[in-house]
């Protein structure tokens, strides 16, 4: 019994020793292993990277005066900068001494346009540098040197590369505006007028420093209104106008264009006039402040009415009239001071087959800014038809006004 005993107890002696010695070694061997996370590389501290944050663009005028920003843009007559305190100037060339930037912008002259599909390479790309009437673009360990005088617009690189090397999408570029208004009388007679308008242009490029390539222009307006006086029944007023054209630029200013037209006017007895063409455009006037397009098309136009109409006394009176004629338009927008626009767009249809079925129409409007991208619309708007049904009169005006929020 007593050499069991001793047996069992130095074997327990041993298991202990044993343990002992595989919980040191495992401790030792793994204490690296555990370590490694915390553990922190030896030598010096690596010093603090210095900021990447630009320094400050720096314009010297001709007399001396400085300040610094950030150059946005330029074109040939102005430079467009930006300042902490006095927000974004413009700056004529002619007055200006020499300016640096660090930040890199393309530099396109009068004899280059930049366009898609077919990347100009020679226009340079850099940080800027101008030393009277010479402004230097360098890039890496080459510059190039080019005449204030030759420039047409400069522009930061981030929006050159996206304009001519990425794709644009579908909402990419559009401009335009969307309108609404309403009024209501409630006294001896009742009545309501709900007015509505969508005016948008897509231009691709989206840009002026770029060949122009396509326009699409989408016009809406609606004029809905009811008049009751107990016992009369009520009258309903619906003018409807809408439009669809897209142009492709064979030049800058010269232009192919197709179209489709709908109206619809209940008080010329109008249920539905359909026009689709196609045919020339020009932009007469294209500057800043104004700009004037004026085209011609040759169409097929559809006209429904609302009661038969005999356009010739050889002819069975019909509520249908197929006709072949061609449009006449303009198209005039021009910017006043304080953001002020003023638009005038009309246009004449004669048709050949039966020439006194001719319509024409016409709208003057102007868009004064309220607030942000707010402003208020006021609109008369003339539509002539020659060939109304009997009881109707051929000629409609309008005069609106409504809330417009501005696309920019």
């Amino acid at each position: 019994m007593r050499f069991f005993l001793l047996a069992d107890s130095a074997l327990f002696s041993t298991a202990v020793k044993n343990s002992i010695a595989i919980a040191l070694f495992l401790s030792i061997g793994a204490a690296p292993a555990l370590a490694t996370p915390k553990s922190k590389k030896s030598g010096p501290k690596p010093a603090p990277q210095a900021s990447t944050k630009a320094k400050p663009d720096v314009l010297v005028f001709l007399n001396g005066d400085r300040i610094t920003g950030n150059l946005v843009k330029a074109d040939g007559v102005n430079i467009y900068f930006a300042t902490d305190e006095a927000g974004q100037v413009t700056v004529p060339w002619t007055k200006i001494k020499n300016f640096d930037t660090s930040k890199r912008f393309a530099v396109l002259t009068k004899k280059e346009k930049a366009q898609r599909k077919h990347i100009n390479h020679s226009i340079p790309v850099g940080s800027l540098h101008l030393n009277g009437k010479t402004l230097t673009i360098a890039d890496n360990n080459a510059s190039q040197n080019v005449a204030v005088s030759d420039i047409s617009y400069v522009i930061d690189e981030a929006t050159y590369r996206k304009n001519v090397e990425q794709e644009q999408g579908l909402f990419h570029g559009i401009t335009g505006s969307v309108t609404a208004g309403y009024s209501q009388v409630n006294s001896t007679y009742n009545s309501t007028t709900l007015t509505s308008g969508v005016n948008l242009t897509r231009i691709a490029p989206a840009v002026p420093w770029m060949k122009a390539a396509r326009r699409t222009l989408l016009n809406f307006s609606n004029t809905y209104s009811t008049f009751t006086q107990s016992p009369s029944p009520t009258a309903v007023t619906n003018i409807l106008h809408g439009s669809l054209e897209e142009d492709e630029y064979l030049k800058p200013r010269f232009y192919l264009l197709e179209q489709a037209i709908y109206d619809r006017n209940s008080v010329e007895g109008l249920a539905l006039q359909q026009v689709y063409g196609g045919g020339l455009g020009y932009t007469v006037i294209k500057k800043a402040m104004q700009e004037l397009d004026l085209s011609a098309t040759v169409n097929y136009t559809k006209q429904q009415f609302d009661q038969p109409v005999a356009l010739n006394p050889n002819q069975a009176p019909s509520a249908t009239q197929n006709l072949i004629g061609a449009t006449f338009a303009d198209n005039y927008t021009y910017k006043l001071p304080h953001h002020i626009v003023l638009t005038e767009v009309s246009n004449v249809t004669p048709e050949f087959n039966y020439f006194q079925a001719y319509t024409a129409n016409a709208t003057v409007g102007a868009t004064m800014p309220i607030i942000k991208n707010f402003g208020l619309s006021i609109q008369a708007i003339d539509n002539y038809l020659n060939d109304p049904p009997p009881g109707f009169k051929g000629n409609s005006t309008q005069y609106t006004t409504g809330l417009t929020y501005s696309i920019p």
